[in-house]
């Protein structure tokens, strides 16, 4: 019995180091670039966000909000890494629908009049 269970746990795990296609979304002329995993998104894992932007120019604390369900607000913390790159790591709860639409918002500061004081897109995620 318990080598079943076993068994059962062992193939019902995912593998958190397994390598997700990326896709580069173009968020504003080619100045601000995300990069995340293709669509749709799975699941019940970490889910790597890389966004680039202009010099001067800085993430706030963005939101992701189910578009096709309400799922609450999921905060996404950007944390600096080189140059003019950031990274998030985000987490997507499963929830009654086999497949979500979401929307994201990134606030961005900056003192240059050319450019959003943030940005919007949507994608998908399947269970």
């Amino acid at each position: 019995m318990l080598l079943l269970l076993a068994l059962h746990s062992i193939s019902c795990s995912f593998d958190s180091t397994q390598q997700l296609p990326v896709a580069k979304i173009d968020l504003y002329q080619e100045t601000i670039i995300l990069s995340m995993p293709q669509q749709p998104v799975p699941l019940e894992q970490a889910l790597p966000l890389r966004l680039i932007l202009p010099a001067g120019v800085t993430p706030k604390l963005a939101i992701v909000e189910g578009e096709s369900m309400e799922m609450g607000r999921i905060p996404i913390q950007w944390r600096s890494a080189e140059g003019n790159e950031w990274q998030a790591t985000l987490y997507l709860g499963a929830c009654t629908e086999s497949e979500m639409e979401w929307r994201t918002t990134i606030p961005l500061a900056h003192s240059d009049n050319n450019l959003p004081t943030s940005v919007t897109f949507t994608f998908s995620s399947k269970r």
